[in-house]
């Protein structure tokens, strides 16, 4: 007959009495351990957790991480930021059947097998600078991601990863990569249901919406921030050519997205004369929209046929400051509904 010792005794009490959880955050290896004994002892609380939130920078036993999420089984969000682990068993037999949105900064070859068996997962965030310890190209390629909607990783990887039925892409740049338009000219055939599209850009990315009306030509919301990638720009002169600057060639870059709707652009270049001011924001505004008639007299402006956000953050650095600015169109009339001068670097810019 098996004995219990007081003290598993007191344990499994505890684990009775213990409140039902349906969100977990982990934050050190002790927190780990205490959820595997938790779901161990009582496994109501396993069946109970719905969300996971890793987030352990030490080391930590990798067996601890696997028996804790086999216990899971209606866990539906998972967060697994673990800069520690290396192990390509990590999560060697690990089945979540609920799984949906999968956020993690695992090297890509120890994920191919886990994603492999979790097809159901529709947003994937791969955190990281998409390295691959030599290899040429990200190992998920191999692996079959159509059911993911909402894609969100390093440039070099998610252009290999993006797959018809996506539709909402986030692609960042490294010290590594030298430009969105590059990538984006590899994705085949071009993603005809993504409506978002977030990117990470050079500052002489200057045919950047030309790339993107061949990858994503029915993108409606588009949010361009420029990326000081010192790496690079340390061999590069410190006045970049920005499309954008040509106001009027601009203007005829977003035609070529005839179902854009909102354009968000974050530039530490200064973009207007005089920061902040209503008349040089709405000349800038309003030329990106309209664009420039040949013949005033003859041919009336023709602007943008969808286009009635523009949300600017221009002069910016690495630790805020700048302008941020919001032109909308409500009512016909492009007008500014925000104005934020020397705004912080901790500003949500959505």
């Amino acid at each position: 007959m098996r004995v219990v010792t007081r003290k598993q005794h007191l344990d499994f009490e505890a684990a009775q009495a213990a409140p039902l959880q349906a969100g977990k955050r982990l934050r050190v290896p002790s927190d780990l351990d205490a959820l595997a004994a938790l779901v161990t002892l009582n496994p109501a609380h396993g069946a109970f957790v719905d969300t996971l939130d890793i987030l352990i920078r030490s080391t930590f036993r990798m067996t601890t991480l696997r028996r804790s999420l086999t216990l899971l089984p209606n866990l539906t969000d998972l967060i697994l930021i673990a800069p520690r682990i290396r192990s390509s068993s990590a999560l060697h037999g690990v089945y979540l059947p609920q799984l949906q949105y999968f956020r993690t900064d695992l090297p890509h070859v120890i994920l191919v097998n886990f994603l492999t068996v979790h097809p159901a997962i529709v947003d994937l965030d791969l955190v990281g600078n998409g390295e691959h310890g030599g290899a040429l190209q990200c190992p998920l390629q191999t692996v079959n991601l159509g059911g993911v909607r909402n894609l969100h990783g390093p440039a070099p990887c998610v252009v290999l990863l993006a797959s018809q039925g996506l539709v909402r892409l986030t692609m960042q740049l490294d010290g590594s990569a030298s430009s969105s338009s590059v990538p984006l000219r590899t994705i085949a055939p071009p993603l005809f249901d993504l409506h978002t599209l977030i990117l990470d850009i050079q500052d002489d990315d200057f045919d950047i919406l030309e790339s993107i009306a061949i990858a994503c030509p029915r993108v409606r919301k588009l949010k361009l921030s420029e990326k000081a990638l010192y790496k690079i720009q340390q061999n590069r002169r410190s006045q970049a050519r920005r499309a954008y600057n040509n106001a009027y060639a601009w203007s005829k870059a977003l035609k070529k997205l005839p179902e854009l709707e909102e354009l968000l652009l974050r530039t530490s270049t200064s973009l207007v004369r005089r920061p902040a001011s209503w008349k040089d924001e709405h000349a800038v505004v309003t030329t990106w929209v309209n664009g420039r008639a040949r013949m005033p007299s003859r041919a009336p402006l023709k602007p943008h046929p969808m286009l009635y956000h523009i949300g600017i953050w221009y002069g910016s650095g690495p630790f805020g400051g700048g302008c941020v600015t919001h032109w909308s169109k409500p009512s016909g009339t492009w007008e500014r509904t925000v104005s934020i001068l020397n705004a912080p670097a901790h500003l949500p810019f959505i």
